[in-house]
């Protein structure tokens, strides 16, 4: 059971850096008109922005909540799981 929520919190993790990326696109290249190469300071599209900020920070949650729950609820010397 440890091992599976370990890889499910990185899965977590990697989703999230992923997300934020995307955010990070969405924010400075995304304006009304459509997709721009040039960096704008202000968000062109806030609101979607911010949605995709917010999925990624739960899903950063979900990782930490993950791990911790690899760590306190788990058995370290645990040898043989339930299937």
């Amino acid at each position: 059971m440890r091992k599976r929520l370990l890889k499910f919190s990185l899965c977590q993790l990697i989703a999230s850096v992923i997300s934020f990326a995307i955010n990070y696109f969405f924010f400075h290249f995304v304006t009304d008109e459509g997709i721009t190469l040039t960096w704008q300071a202000e968000a062109g599209k806030p609101f979607v922005a911010e949605l995709i900020g917010v999925f990624a920070t739960l899903l950063l949650l979900g990782a930490t909540v993950s791990l911790m729950a690899a760590f306190i609820l788990t058995d370290k010397n645990q040898d043989n799981e339930r299937s």
